[in-house]
């Protein structure tokens, strides 16, 4: 996890940028949040959190380098949580509650799992051995990797090793230890994680090795990132059972010793390549998911009727409009945007409705059907705070009807037109009803904390509300409550069944109202049940070699359901016919429990057990400025002009992030400089939405390497404040104010060939940004959307003002084929001062890119840049600038490089610009008339599993009436 969970909390202080926090603070941790209604949870979050440490620290001997911060928050309609280690020790935590779509994840109590899991992340980044403690020491601290100075990569490495491992290697370990700290309930013993394999094994679907899992598998597979968990699980899971425990921990700890890359400390312990290893996995989990399949096969597989030909990627809960014979759904698959689809269940023909905004990976969005309208409701932002809409399918209509609701799990009573939802807010779920026209909801019955309920649904009559309660230790039982005793406000429900620690998934009323059916891994494996509501008896209806999801009653003695795919979920339709008995199937996590029976006492205790009075709590106001403290000081090599620049840079951090300090000082020795622009220094304060800076001598680490300079003589300094006024993805919309002085210029600052006329200068001004972007699973970037990029600032030299603004549009759209986009990008600026100056000019020329750089790959998309010409060479007064862009799908490489240095993608690019200067011929200018015409092909590097870098190589071909044509050859390495 990086700081980008920090920043999301910024952006919700638009009322108070500077709001207030709060610390509860124990022996261990640092427990920060801002919300009063969270403060409930925060006590037994502490014990959570002494209850996994104390097992952390004993079993992989380990001792935290400080207290843990822990923050808070409630900015999304599911739960989650992320772990960092640089510069301190730093968990994230969604307190919403989970979701369970497929059963995922474990339905147990999720503090307790979250720093089961977390906190394994935590020891095995912070870990260190005597020389990572050592470079701790003499860097003060563990170092963040800052592009702006690659040096900084190292020091990184040097001071967190484990941090630079793959995400499986980081996953599976925590996935594995989360298991078995809560007895079993997890991942590692699911069968969710046994059907992706089994279905593999059946499909004879390839498996990606350990550097194609991160450069294809986590990008292509509709699963995406999700399979570093789901490899990395089950390959710890293969170590623990083939070799035992006691290697197992050898190879994640960061003991005396130790290897700091992965792969060196795993052929130390096992005696063998990782690589091969991972073959042998491979071979020995296609031997394991054949004799399942057998198991399976032995009492009959159940037939079925794929209604498509193709699978659709995840889905969301589908509804059969009985009319038109049509299923209606939401899904997600790799190279197309997510969508609302339309199938005809007799021909299989798929019709999209209408795009889909901001799909979760696994139930994609919530929806609702009333078939006697044909009004779709769903939900969109489903990965940030949940907004209702609806879509009238006859009349092609959408309609926004409540914004921020955070509500889904949406089921639609056809009695009184009612929709009624699950809402997430404050750690807590809450049955709510949303009545005609659905623009207010009433909150009918909060679910306390410990339990959630989900995927609900209402009997036909309108009478009976069914759903599946968890509680804190993963039961899952199937539940009615009457609705008219709900809205009377008695909450008292009637148990149907429980599935003993399996799941109850998907459960929908029959058109009688007589059954629910519904699927659960009861059986090893996802299979339909149904269950009668008279008496709550359980009846068995498929035997899948893979598993089904989601099913609906078709005619009075047929089943529509979702059949798992390793690229996705198809819709079948099966006759429904009671089994009497199947088989179970084997289990991977169980034969690694039998053989490692020690796996047994990693059971924790009930976090109650731990006493507050032992912790040494206080709880106080956060101050962010007070909590500030160094984190890091190390020396850098920076270029001023021509020359190398030598010093230290000094960071400082608060536990939220929301507060730091870098200060730098450099010298250059070179004694061609004058003795004044030898002193280097810089300054830079970020707190909540300000930014202070200022520097003299300004030097940048790429000055080194390339011909774009950003250092500059002279002093300047810098003020601004950033807004968001709009945060949803995929919808951002922002403002920034700025206002900034120099001195003791001699080129302009954002124009290095330029001359300034005037030593002083001033400026100041505001920048809008609207920025609607998406891109389909397997894209390396946006694919399609709208950017509307504004600025009004003003110049102020020599007692003269030079106003100018200029408008920058992108506007792109995903092509046919796969992961391909074509993108239109406008710009056009003016100035308005009718002083002939160089401040009163735009310039534009070149593609920008150093031979080394941090700044964006793809340069040639800025509005200065111009390939084809001189840096700085064409200016003028005013512009008009048009770019046509071809970006083809990337080509995807399973095998490209070493275990610590791959490449992950190769991607072309074409594009065309015009440039017209002064074209309103203003202040007796001519009107100038550029063009181009270029390539650029992208290569994405991967350093230590982490470090992306991007190798570059652009070529253009720029040319005017009455110019000989020019030519520009560029070659980049970006760092990160």
């Amino acid at each position: 996890m990086n700081l980008f969970n920090s920043f999301i909390l910024l952006l919700l202080f638009s009322a108070n940028s500077f709001a207030q926090f709060f610390i509860y603070e124990t022996n261990s941790a640092k427990i920060i949040y801002f919300d009063k209604s969270h403060a409930y949870l925060v006590p037994h979050t502490a014990r959570s959190l002494e209850n996994a440490l104390s097992f952390h620290k004993k079993f992989w001997n380990y001792t935290p380098d400080g207290k843990i911060a822990i923050l808070f928050n409630d900015f999304t309609d599911g739960g989650n949580g992320g772990a960092m280690a640089m510069p301190f020790n730093y968990v994230n935590i969604g307190i919403a509650p989970f979701e369970y779509t497929y059963d995922v994840l474990p339905a147990n109590e999720r503090m307790g799992w979250l720093m089961n899991h977390e906190l394994t992340h935590t020891v095995m980044t912070d870990k260190a051995a005597a020389s990572d403690r050592f470079y701790r020491s003499i860097l003060s601290g563990k170092v963040i990797a800052d592009d702006g100075n690659p040096l900084t990569m190292l020091y990184s490495y040097l001071t967190t090793p484990r941090w630079y491992a793959p995400r499986w290697f980081h996953e599976g370990i925590a996935t594995f230890m989360e298991t078995w700290m809560s007895g079993g309930l997890g991942r590692a013993l699911g069968g969710y994680d046994e059907m992706v394999f089994r279905s593999m094994v059946k499909e004879n679907q390839y498996f990606y090795r350990v550097v194609g899992l991160e450069t294809e598998g986590t990008a292509v597979d509709f699963k995406v990132g999700a399979n570093s968990y789901l490899y990395g699980t089950r390959f710890t899971s293969y170590l623990a059972n083939k070799f035992g425990m006691q290697k197992l921990r050898s190879f994640f700890g960061r003991d005396p010793g130790s290897n700091r890359f992965f792969a060196s400390q795993f052929e130390d312990v096992y005696g063998v390549d990782v690589e091969d290893e991972w073959d042998n996995w491979i071979m020995w989990e296609t031997d394991f998911q054949q004799k399942n399949l057998s198991i399976i096969k032995e009492t009959g597989i159940t037939p079925v009727r794929r209604i498509v030909d193709k699978s659709l990627g995840s889905v969301s809960r589908a509804f059969l409009d009985k009319k038109r014979n049509k299923l209606i759904l939401g899904n997600n698959y790799p190279g197309d945007l997510s969508h609302f689809t339309e199938i005809d269940i007799t021909t299989g023909e798929k019709k999209k409705l209408l795009d889909m905004t901001s799909p979760t990976l696994y139930y994609v969005t919530s929806i609702a059907y009333d078939e006697s309208t044909g009004t779709l409701f769903y939900s969109i932002h489903n990965n940030d705070w949940r907004s209702l809409e609806s879509y009238n399918i006859e009349m092609r209509e959408k309609k926004s009807l409540f914004q921020y609701s955070r509500t889904g799990d949406f089921a639609f009573n056809k009695k009184d037109k009612s929709l009624w939802g699950v809402r997430s807010s404050e750690g807590r779920t809450s049955v709510v009803r949303f009545s005609p026209p659905y623009e207010m909801f009433t909150q009918v019955h909060t679910v306390p904390y410990g339990e959630s309920f989900f995927d609900i649904d209402i009997s036909p009559d309108g009478s009976l509300l069914s759903g599946t309660m968890s509680d804190v230790s993963g039961n899952q039982k199937l539940i009615l409550f009457n609705v008219d005793s709900l809205l009377a406000g008695k909450s008292d429900y009637r148990k149907l069944y429980e599935f003993e620690q399996n799941s109850a998934s998907n459960f929908t009323f029959s058109d009688d109202g007589t059954m629910l059916y519904g699927t659960s891994y009861y059986t090893g494996v996802s299979n339909v049940f149904k269950v009668r509501v008279s008496d709550g008896e359980a009846l068995l209806l498929t035997n899948t070699e893979s598993g089904l999801f989601r099913p609906i009653q078709y005619g009075k003695d047929s089943l529509i359901a979702f059949e798992y795919t390793p690229l996705g979920l198809i819709p079948v339709v099966f006759k429904e016919k009671e089994i009497d008995e199947i088989q179970p199937i084997n289990y991977l996590g169980q034969e690694v429990v039998e053989k490692n029976p020690e796996l047994q006492d990693f059971t924790l205790p009930p976090p109650s057990a731990v006493s507050l009075d032992t912790l040494n709590v206080s709880e106080k106001d956060y101050n962010v400025l007070g909590q500030m403290e160094l984190s890091s000081l190390y020396p850098v090599v920076e270029g001023y002009k021509l020359f190398p620049a030598y010093g230290l840079i000094a960071t400082f951090f608060d536990r939220t992030y929301v507060s730091s300090l870098k200060l730098s000082a450099l010298y250059s020795p070179n004694k061609l400089l004058p003795q004044k622009e030898r002193i280097h220094g810089e300054v830079e304060f970020n707190y909540f939405r300000w930014s202070l800076k200022g520097g003299y001598n300004k030097t940048d680490f790429y000055d080194l390497v390339g011909s774009t300079k950003q250092s500059r003589a002279g002093y300047f300094y810098s003020l601004s404040y950033k807004e968001y006024i709009l945060f949803f993805k995929p919808t951002t919309l922002t403002y920034k104010l700025y206002f900034n002085g120099y001195g003791d210029l001699e080129e302009l600052p954002d124009y290095q060939n330029v001359r300034a006329s005037f030593d002083k200068m001033y400026s100041g001004g505001v920048n809008v940004n609207y920025t609607y972007s998406r891109k389909s699973l397997g894209g390396v970037e946006e694919e399609q959307g709208l950017t509307i990029d504004g600025n009004i600032y003003s110049y102020y030299v020599n007692k003269e003002f030079f106003p100018k603004i200029n408008l920058n549009t992108d506007f792109g759209f995903l092509l046919p084929i796969r992961n391909s986009s074509f993108w239109i990008r406008t710009a056009i600026g003016k100035s308005f001062s009718k002083i002939k100056d160089p401040f009163n000019n735009f310039y534009f020329g070149a593609f920008g890119n150093n031979y080394i750089d941090h700044l964006a790959a793809r340069r040639y998309r800025e509005y200065t840049s111009f390939p084809g010409f001189e840096i700085n060479e064409l200016g003028g007064e005013s512009f008009l600038k048009g770019t046509l862009e071809w970006n083809l799908p990337a080509l995807r490489f399973r095998r490209f490089g070493f275990l610590s240095f791959y490449v992950t993608y190769a991607r072309l690019s074409f594009f065309g610009m015009g440039l017209s200067l002064n074209p309103e011929k203003s202040n007796n200018l001519a009107m100038e008339n550029y063009f181009n015409s270029g390539a650029q092909l992208d290569f994405e590097l991967v350093l230590f599993s982490l470090i992306k870098s991007y190798l570059s190589f652009g070529y253009a071909r720029g040319f005017s009436k009455g110019m000989l044509p020019g030519n520009e050859f560029m070659i980049s390495l970006k760092i990160m």
